[in-house]
């Protein structure tokens, strides 16, 4: 179901066709944001939400050549996705599920768009709105029940490491007893706060640049395993301090800044795993 073609495609009909839609959701969303800045300003591990509109931005402009060369193709298809989103805006605000208000916001930008712009646009910016679902703070009960049950696998996982390394350890639910001490994966260090901050690196990651559609699908895939190991990597690193140099490892930015060690060890695995992933490809490609 198509509306009308432009026949000639320019850049500011282009940007037009896209600021529509972004200024029309603002507006329907717009107070639902100021709770959500809150709570990206009181709790740290959810401050990756102000970077995620800037780099949902980038990752439109850096298809900014691409879009300029498309014909703009309105189509009503984009109405059902639009009712969708704002039945689910409805819901979760008279409902007081505010998650499912929130998540509605990228589900009618892509409705709006599509409807002003068509699936040719949506093409090529879709993985920009829809990164705008990173920003969006997951529910706290569902967060405080996998918490628990990551505590549980990262504290499982270093004991185990810990033991690779000669480090005697009896582990006891979340508590690490080491000789000297005892450690607790606490909450804080579990690898579930910055997941969804990490999970963006990932996705973020897979999207710039020039590469296969299968490594940016096994880039995307391995962010939440590399998450989770980047965690584990730092329990025990940070556990084979305390016994092998002393308590006061505790103190140090290694362990204080977990959030950032965190992301800057996941970064560093998809390095790695992108090395190996284009190395394969100009391999298969000769």
């Amino acid at each position: 179901m198509k509306l009308m073609t432009v026949c000639a495609p320019s850049t500011r009909l282009i940007w037009l066709s896209l600021g529509l839609p972004g200024l029309a959701a603002v507006g329907l969303y717009g107070p639902l944001f100021p709770a959500i800045v809150r709570e990206w300003a009181e709790f740290p591990n959810l401050s990756h939400g102000f970077a995620i509109p800037l780099i949902a931005a980038y990752l439109l402009w850096a298809r900014r050549d691409r879009l300029q060369t498309i014909l703009l193709e309105p189509s009503l298809w984009g109405l059902p996705v639009v009712v969708a989103g704002l039945g689910a805006l409805v819901v979760g605000v008279q409902g007081g599920e505010l998650f499912l208000a929130r998540v509605s916001f990228p589900v009618t930008l892509l409705g709006l768009t599509l409807f002003l712009a068509g699936p040719k646009v949506i093409r090529e910016t879709w993985i920009g709105i829809g990164y705008l679902a990173f920003m969006i703070p997951l529910p706290w009960v569902t967060v405080k029940l996998i918490t628990y049950r990551s505590r549980i696998l990262d504290a499982a996982a270093s004991a185990e490491a810990l033991g690779w390394l000669g480090v005697p350890v009896y582990r006891e639910g979340v508590f690490l007893h080491l000789p000297n001490i005892t450690l607790e994966v606490a909450d804080v260090c579990s690898s579930i706060p910055a997941i969804a901050a990490l999970l963006a690196l990932g996705v973020a990651y897979a999207s710039l640049g020039r590469r296969p559609v299968a490594a940016r699908v096994a880039l995307i895939a391995a962010a939440l395993p590399f998450a989770i190991a980047s965690n584990i990597i730092r329990l025990t690193t940070t556990g084979a301090g305390v016994y092998y140099i002393g308590p006061w490892t505790l103190k140090t930015a290694y362990h204080m800044f977990n959030g950032t060690v965190n992301f800057l060890l996941t970064f560093l695995l998809l390095l790695i795993l992108d090395g190996a992933l284009m190395g394969l490809a100009r391999r298969w490609s000769r």
